[in-house]
């Protein structure tokens, strides 16, 4: 079990307990107002652990485990759950009466549907769950029964090639919530983007390209005076952003990385009444450069360009300003392999030919000044470089995030965050599969690196197998870390995090107590 490390900026005022039932008060207390970068884009759970689809698809599609109540792991579609001897045949024992919003059973067959069909779509990557179970990649007929995964009237049955490290932290990923099967055909694939059935402590009331409302099920234990309603809004303008929502009395929680947010504003923020809470720096963020195509093919322009970027960055006072470190670790500080890179000092500039690159900028900041100096700073570095950097700013992150999975790009500053104390499921993820945060790899070492220090028993050595990834990360230059931040959850008076696990994002909110 992780355990939970929480800096408190401002204490928050109530405090509360688990809970099931909903007084009368409480029935009639104004929505918690939410405020998310991503707009919806679809409640495909395959695609639920994508920065558009996760907020929303955590909250409706229950998963058998959830360690977000007081960080303890907690049947929700799971009764309960036993394990053998050998610590490879897991049983989980599905919760009787359960049902979609829409009253469809919930039953060992439709849990066993997901699953599979998850397993199915993934069956080419390596993730955490599919590495488990080997007969996954040889999976050649959808229809096909699996010795490795079954179930019967009461249950669902694993039977794991070795022992789990951390089995529910796996299925407990938003991909693994529970999903009608009405919504997906007889190969998986989902059959309308807004298809929803919901399985968990919320429904779905109300959807528009920037809202969504929920609404609570009470069907699951909760915080004390856990919100009724929930309005998720994502910024429409420009000009807008999560935080100034707040600050205008427009919401009443939100998430934003502690970089994007200066010392000055993180004053003002205080000073307008408004409470933080703050997780540990597991959340890093770099420039991806894509090496699949020209110019950024040369290792060599890719190192360049990387010393470029990092000291411009350095020597901006804008960014400075926000108080965050200019660090090229791959791995946060005070995380299982991370490494003390030095930013390079002046090299001799790898020039390219006049080619054209197309860079992507969307929202990064709360902070003009902050964005501005990352954008700058890439600009400079890559018309230092001789290159000719064509500029497409967006105002929202959901179609550059997928040019960027498309490959449809150049130049795109993004990040993503990992378990720093546990750091291998999030490392497959990462580099092994194409649903999580697409890290590349040119060296092509470390899905081995990964893999031997799982099997690996010795915690020092496994360290520094993650080390080693950490500074192919850096000499491959193919990403290029420049910070490292926490998430600052951000929020009014009448909201209470104290039984959230902030280390599991997004926010499940049957875990916050809300007291207008």
């Amino acid at each position: 079990m992780r355990r939970i490390f929480v800096l408190t900026l401002v204490l928050a005022l109530f405090f509360g307990g688990p809970a099931n039932s909903k007084g009368e008060s409480e029935m009639q207390q104004p929505p918690l107002r939410y405020w998310f970068w991503w707009p919806i884009r679809t409640l495909d759970t395959f695609e639920a652990d994508t920065p558009p689809v996760m907020q929303v698809a955590r909250n409706i599609y229950a998963p058998l485990v959830s360690e977000f109540l007081d960080g303890k792991a907690q049947g929700l579609v799971a009764e309960d759950w036993r394990v053998d001897q050998t610590g490879k045949n897991w049983t989980f024992r599905i919760r009787k009466g359960l049902v979609f919003d829409d009253g469809d059973p919930i039953t060992p067959k439709v849990v066993l549907a997901n699953f599979r069909r998850i397993l199915w779509l993934t069956r080419g990557e390596k993730l955490a769950l599919n590495a488990l179970l080997p007969e996954i990649a040889g999976w050649k007929d959808f229809k096909a029964p699996l010795q490795s995964l079954h179930a019967d009237q009461d249950s669902l049955y694993f039977h794991f090639d070795r022992r789990p490290v951390d089995l529910f932290e796996a299925i407990g990923q938003p991909i693994y919530g529970i999903a009608n099967p009405k919504c997906f055909d007889h190969q998986g694939l989902w059959k309308d983007p807004f298809c929803h059935s919901a399985s968990g402590q919320y429904r779905i009331i109300e959807r528009s390209p920037n809202r969504v409302v929920l609404r609570s099920r009470n069907i699951f234990p909760a915080a004390v005076n856990a919100p009724e309603t929930v309005e998720i809004n994502a910024p429409v303008e420009r000009d807008d952003n999560v935080v100034q929502a707040l600050r205008d009395g427009r919401g009443d929680l939100t998430v934003e990385h502690s970089f994007a947010i200066s010392r000055r504003s993180l004053r003002e923020i205080g000073d307008s009444g408004l409470k933080m809470v703050a997780e540990p720096p597991v959340r890093m963020h770099f420039m991806h450069l894509n090496a699949s195509r020209r110019p950024f093919k040369s290792k060599a322009l890719r190192q360049s360009l990387r010393d470029s970027f990092l000291r411009a960055l350095k020597s901006d006072a804008r960014y400075a300003s926000s108080g965050i470190e200019v660090d090229p670790s791959f791995i946060p500080k005070g995380g299982v392999g991370y490494a003390h890179l030095d930013v390079p000092r002046p090299g001799q500039v790898a020039k390219a030919s006049g080619e054209p690159v197309d860079v992507l900028f969307f929202p990064l900041a709360a902070e003009r000044e902050t964005q501005e100096a990352i954008e700058d700073s890439v600009v400079s570095s890559l018309k230092a470089h001789g290159l000719v950097p064509r500029v497409k700013r967006y105002p929202d992150r959901f179609e550059p995030f997928n040019r960027m999975r498309r490959g449809d790009f150049d130049v795109i500053i993004r990040g993503t965050g990992i378990l720093v104390n546990n750091p291998y499921a999030d490392l497959r993820m990462m580099f092994m599969s194409k649903i999580g945060a697409m890290i590349p790899d040119p060296s092509g070492a470390v899905a081995g690196l990964i893999e031997k220090a799982e099997r690996e028993q010795d915690s020092s050595k496994r360290s520094r197998l993650v080390e080693e990834i950490n500074r192919s990360v850096f000499e491959e230059a193919a990403i290029i870390t420049f910070a490292h931040s926490n998430l600052l959850y951000i929020h009014n008076r009448g909201v209470d995090l104290s039984h959230l696990n902030i280390f599991a994002d997004p926010i499940e909110f049957r875990a916050v107590s809300w007291n207008p």
